[in-house]
């Protein structure tokens, strides 16, 4: 909390903070608690705010203060469909749901998220290219050393995994690593690196992602892979086949048999559902399917406007529906939110996460890693529900950002040849940079 607090003075203080804010929080995370137990999140929370939240969000929080989100005017619709959202989300939690403080906990994390965005967005879109790159290798260097934190404390027998973040459990840190990984590719095209340094990074990823047991986590990571090599020539075949032999090594080495285990429990599972077996209660995926067909019977209940945000609107509409006697969601954001949301609201919030991946660099740009990153992440969000994670609207908003300084250099040169001839009206010291941001400010 005092290191949250301090980052938030510090960001608020200092433009070249704010660059490295996302790095900060995270490592916050990570290095100050390296020889900390693990302590579950349900636990550590002030004002039933996770701990694990609070550095990233008071970084969102300082930057807003700090540039008063001065949004490019493409952000118009974006931010028109956010306040639409959220009045929405409102009336069906607070209103219908009743006035409780988990009510009003639950809604404020949206409205608080969606600043942290735009503030991102705002700043990253007006700094240097070259140093947001820095800023993104900084991110980078802090996941791959928070990877080898969590290895030794594995070894060291500090945690039973290989968990880098005590205050947050092994599925929110897995999804942070999945998000983050594509930047990996990202630096080494941005920056040269050498391919010695990407394999050793990739190896550290896939070892600590390996021993966190994690299934989500090891489906990601291969998703990553092929989603970002997934080129049809000889180059995109042969590093794809690079990844998979590393992958493969990894795991004949016998140090993630656990892993692997559970990845092969999701295939049995999987095999007795299509041929309509019934699931032993004593089989590890059993309360995971009933809370599935739970939430999908909850979401035909209350199709057109949910339950409400929050799992104490969810538990009453999941009773109705089920006779299952546990009552946590479902692991998948979209079937647990449809049922919270409803069509409307869920239709809503599609359409808003839709508008944010058009904002990052395409597919097929030099910077794909960023789309792969959000393409990867809404995979993942079939096996967990971390969509209100500040990290990962920090981390898209800073990639936005970014986004749109490759747009306005690649306005810059279709802009070119036509405005060289007009150069002479302007002092002859006048830059071209300076003549194109006039033009492009209108």
């Amino acid at each position: 909390m005092i290191a949250a607090l301090g980052l938030l003075l510090f960001t608020i203080f200092s433009n070249k903070t704010s660059l490295q804010a996302f790095a900060y929080g995270i490592a916050l995370n990570i290095f100050p608690l390296a020889v900390m137990q693990e302590m579950s999140m349900d636990i550590a929370r002030i004002a039933g705010m996770p701990l694990a939240y609070l550095p990233i969000t008071s970084a969102g929080i300082a930057m807003a203060l700090r540039n008063h989100t001065r949004l490019p005017r493409s952000y118009s619709l974006l931010l028109t469909l956010t306040i639409i959202y959220c009045v929405y989300s409102f009336f069906t939690t607070v209103i219908l749901g009743g006035v409780t403080s988990a009510n009003i906990a639950y809604w404020l994390a949206w409205p608080l998220n969606f600043v942290i965005f735009f503030s991102a967005a705002a700043f990253f879109s007006r700094v240097d290219i070259s140093a947001a790159n820095k800023a993104i290798k900084a991110v980078v260097t802090v996941l791959v050393m928070g990877c080898l934190v969590g290895v030794a404390r594995y070894v060291a027998g500090i945690g039973e995994d290989a968990n880098f973040m005590p205050v947050m459990n092994r599925n929110g840190t897995v999804v942070l690593i999945v998000m983050i990984f594509p930047l990996l590719f990202y630096i080494y095209k941005e920056d040269s690196k050498s391919r010695l340094w990407m394999f050793s990074c990739l190896a550290c990823i896939a070892i600590a992602l390996g021993l966190i047991f994690s299934r989500s986590g090891m489906i990601g990571f291969l998703a990553v892979i092929f989603l970002y090599s997934m080129r049809f020539t000889l180059s995109g075949l042969l590093k794809t086949m690079t990844a998979v032999l590393l992958v493969v090594v990894i795991a004949s080495s016998g140090i993630v048999d656990k892993s692997l285990q559970r990845l092969q429990r999701v295939s049995v599972t999987a095999n007795m559902l299509m041929q309509g077996e019934d699931l032993n209660t004593n089989m590890n995926d059993y309360n995971r399917v009933m809370l599935l067909k739970g939430a999908l019977a909850t979401a035909k209940d209350n199709f057109w406007f949910g339950t409400g945000l929050g799992l104490e609107n969810y538990r009453r509409g999941f009773h109705k529906a089920s006779d299952y006697a546990q009552d946590s969601k479902s692991h998948n954001f979209y079937i647990s939110y449809f049922a919270e949301l409803g069509i409307a609201g869920f239709s809503l919030l599609l359409f808003i996460l839709i508008l944010i991946f058009k904002k990052l660099s395409p597919l097929s740009s030099r910077h794909k890693a960023f789309r792969v990153s959000f393409l990867v992440m809404a995979l993942m969000m079939t096996m967990n529900e971390y969509i209100l994670l500040p990290e990962i609207w920090f981390f898209y908003g800073m990639l936005a950002g970014i986004s749109h300084l490759y747009g306005i250099d690649n306005h810059r040169e279709a802009l070119r040849p036509l405005l060289m001839p007009f150069q002479q009206g302007y002092p002859r010291q006048t830059s071209f940079n300076q003549i194109t941001n006039r033009s492009l400010n209108g």
